[in-house]
């Protein structure tokens, strides 16, 4: 898709996975119908998202073992033809279960280290994603329309609205370890709330959960109090955005929207 403007790109991602903005999605499906390219594009995209399903993580070895138990043995009469296809289709739908458990098992916790118990944790700012608004929420930048007129050192918050339908519903400002952070609501047609808070100050090295690159970016996707959270670093930032009821797939396209352009420097 290296041909594709990246606008392009990034809407096919969106319209992918669910997140493009509903007024959006007809007008993006029109200019692929129209389009082989696009076609190929938005099918490459599926395909993608669908391995990232299966392979992000790494299931356990007696997963693994437990699956390839699931394949029905080859009775008489039963050629080797139709037998492969029963199993890999019993495979399919096993690993698709595996991504599901290994994922469960690999968010269950966030660590931080670097700073020791005394500096900013993951855990921390987290919980003030999940926290009520104190603010009313910051207005779209006039002069960069796809930001909010909200920034911490520079880094400034993203505008989801058009795009993706998610608008501004509140703000806060807190201080944690000798930092301040910054935290962001957004809210959709759906009545999902999600929270994306930056930290002043160098990001703390983060550990567990599982690790996707996205246009040379790696997002940290976790579990915290029954929420979905991704975290990553924005200028050497810690950003973190989750919500309940939000799939990880949606965080990961809402945190990774703009990065290729902010880091292809």
């Amino acid at each position: 898709m290296t041909d594709l403007p990246r606008d392009t790109e990034f809407e096919l991602a969106a319209l992918a996975d669910g997140s493009l903005a509903p007024e959006r999605r007809e007008q993006a499906l029109e200019r692929v119908r129209g389009s082989r390219e696009l076609q190929a594009a938005l099918a490459e995209q599926r395909r993608a998202i669908e391995l990232t399903a299966a392979v992000a993580v790494r299931a356990p070895a007696s997963l693994r073992s437990r699956v390839e138990a699931m394949a029905p043995a080859r009775r008489d009469g039963t050629s080797a033809r139709t037998h492969r296809r029963r199993r890999l289709a019993t495979v399919r739908i096993g690993f698709a279960a595996i991504a599901a458990a290994a994922l469960a098992a690999a968010t269950v916790a966030i660590t931080q280290s670097g700073g020791g118990s005394s500096g900013l944790s993951v855990q921390q700012a987290t919980a003030l994603t999940l926290s009520p608004a104190t603010m009313a929420a910051p207005v779209e930048d006039e002069a960069h329309r796809a930001q909010l007129a909200a920034s911490v050192d520079g880094v400034p918050f993203p505008y989801w609205k058009e795009r993706f339908g998610w608008r501004g519903s509140g703000a806060r400002s807190d201080r944690l370890a000798g930092r301040s952070v910054t935290t962001v609501f957004y809210s959709n047609a759906e009545g999902r709330r999600i929270g994306y808070a930056i930290a002043s100050g160098h990001a703390p090295t983060t550990r567990g959960g599982t690790v996707i690159r996205r246009w040379g970016v790696s997002y940290r996707v976790l579990s915290h109090d029954g929420a979905i959270v991704v975290t990553w670093q924005r200028a050497g930032h810690l950003c973190v955005v989750s919500g309940r009821g939000v799939s990880a797939r949606t965080l990961l396209s809402l945190a990774s929207w703009g990065s290729e352009r902010r880091h292809s420097a």
